[in-house]
């Protein structure tokens, strides 16, 4: 971001000076054509005799405002070739040395990759794309997999076509787990056609059904106070519906389990501090990591994503000889980690000074 504001301020300071000189050189340029124009004529016409000095000035004006164009322009010229050399500075053009090339050296992972790509093409509704994928990778994806982001892509189009009936009938078979997470969902999709029938210019049918189904909604009177006041004043129907159809690919998992759009928002997370990294060894970024594919430094990139526990202490996976402890404090950390810190019969948490027994840590499972 840093790199963007900077280069952006040097565009900036382009435009300043092309928004201060452009109009008024234009405005010169204009001024001597249309006197060379009306000279020509007088000229062609033979009518009168021209103005020797009339045209010897003009002339001489041109030329002089010219110079003072062109010099302007050299300088212009250089200010933008800055900005070639601002952008060159503050982005790194080269990633490759920021990447590990193994990662995706065996067939497995290749097939895996695919997979992930092809899953990406199925909840993006790219549905012939994602089967002329399949085709030419060689690979096959569970069929319940195509089925379910099939019905979920269908139910997202009803509602962009105004038509909420399939998302009703979805929030009563996932009812349960809509309510264990306190979801909006069904209230707003009410709400939605609340507006619906109110744009259809009937009131009194929309408060009807307002009161038909608001009032198993007692705990949003609030909101429902709001729905009725666009009775006087009807809201843009058009971002409200796009709120619900965003609020459904939350509340259904939609948007979670895209891989694709984790490991690419992942990668560009971490990325700056592998370039550091670089940057810190003056080598190869390749040559930090180790024959288990691990860093030795951790990067915070906003994500927590894991397949199993690892140690924080000891960068170890957990398994079942080596199980994550949740210590008295709420830190976790691997039951080998617990052991080498004991000290005494005590053990002191490695992130807060809390001190506790061993026996007091418990096993965590996920």
């Amino acid at each position: 971001m840093d790199a963007c504001q900077t280069v952006d301020a040097d565009v900036e300071k382009i435009l300043a000076k092309y928004k201060k000189y452009g109009p008024k050189w234009q405005f010169q340029l204009n001024r001597y054509i249309s006197t060379l124009e009306r000279l020509k004529k007088e000229i062609e016409s033979q009518s009168s005799k021209p103005d020797v000095f009339e045209l010897s000035s003009t002339i001489l004006q041109m030329k002089l405002a010219i110079k003072d164009m062109s010099n302007e322009h050299r300088r212009w010229h250089s200010d933008v070739s800055r900005i070639g050399k601002s952008i060159d500075k503050n982005f790194v053009i080269d990633y490759t040395e920021a990447s590990n090339r193994k990662a995706f050296k065996t067939d497995y992972e290749k097939k895996l990759l695919n997979k992930i790509i092809c899953v990406h093409l199925y909840r993006d509704s790219k549905w012939d794309v994602a089967e002329e994928f399949l085709k030419e990778a060689g690979i096959i994806v569970d069929y319940r997999h195509k089925q379910r982001y099939l019905h979920l892509n269908h139910i997202v189009d009803s509602l962009r076509r105004n038509d909420p009936k399939p998302a009703f009938e979805w929030v009563q078979q996932n009812k349960t787990h809509l309510d264990a997470k306190k979801s909006d969902l069904e209230f707003k999709l009410h709400q939605i056609v609340f507006l619906n029938i109110l744009n259809r210019g009937d009131q009194y049918e929309a408060v009807l059904y307002a009161r038909t189904n608001f009032s198993k909604f007692v705990d949003k009177q609030k909101e429902i106070q709001s729905t009725m006041g666009m009775l006087l004043y009807p809201p843009n129907i058009g971002q409200m519906r796009t709120e619900v159809i965003d609020l459904f690919i939350k509340d259904s998992c939609l948007s979670d389990d895209d891989l694709l759009n984790v490991s690419v928002n992942v990668g560009c997370s971490a990325l700056p501090s592998l370039l550091d990294i670089k940057q810190a060894m003056c080598r190869d970024v390749g040559g930090v990591w180790n024959e288990n594919d691990e860093l030795p430094i951790k990067i915070d990139t906003g994500f927590a994503y894991h397949s199993v526990f690892a140690c924080p202490i000891l960068r170890t996976r957990s398994g079942e000889s080596n199980p994550p402890m949740m210590l008295v404090c709420g830190h976790v950390i691997s039951k080998d980690a617990l052991n080498k810190l004991e000290r005494s019969g005590r053990l002191k948490c490695p992130y807060c000074p809390k001190e506790q027994l061993p026996s007091e840590a418990r096993i965590l499972h996920f």
